[in-house]
């Protein structure tokens, strides 16, 4: 008689394919992210808008980098699940990590802005800092 193990014990295959396409789309929403960053700036240089360049609630950047945010959860949780970790315990990792990251970014984003309408781009040479 042969023994085999309860279907608890069954271990499925690692989520290599998560990780591809995590990747590839979390690429492709921050070049979104980089653009959309970019129009913002352009548009606030050229005096196109009466909006304060430091108000980044947009939905122009919210959402790609919603996207980054969800494409890094899903990769950093597909890649601990490969290194033998549950999948509760990686995606829960990686939640905490992708949310706290977003956050500091978040929050980094606003002072930077805050300091070029200040100063300009003069603002941020590391040499003006000395």
């Amino acid at each position: 008689m042969e023994y085999t193990l309860p279907a608890i014990y069954n271990i499925p295959s690692p989520p290599y394919f998560l990780v591809l396409i995590a990747a590839v789309l979390g690429v492709a929403c921050g070049k979104a992210f980089e653009v959309s960053l970019k129009q913002k700036a352009e548009e606030w240089s050229k005096r196109k808008t009466n909006k304060p360049l430091s108000d980044v609630a947009e939905i122009r950047l919210l959402f790609p980098l919603a996207g980054v945010c969800l494409c890094s959860w899903v990769f950093l949780g597909s890649a601990l699940t490969i290194f033998a970790v549950s999948w509760a315990q990686g995606f829960t990792t990686a939640f905490f990590v992708v949310t706290f990251s977003a956050v500091l970014l978040w929050t980094q984003m606003i002072q930077v802005m805050k300091a070029i309408e200040e100063g300009g781009s003069e603002a941020l040479e590391i040499t003006s800092i000395f």
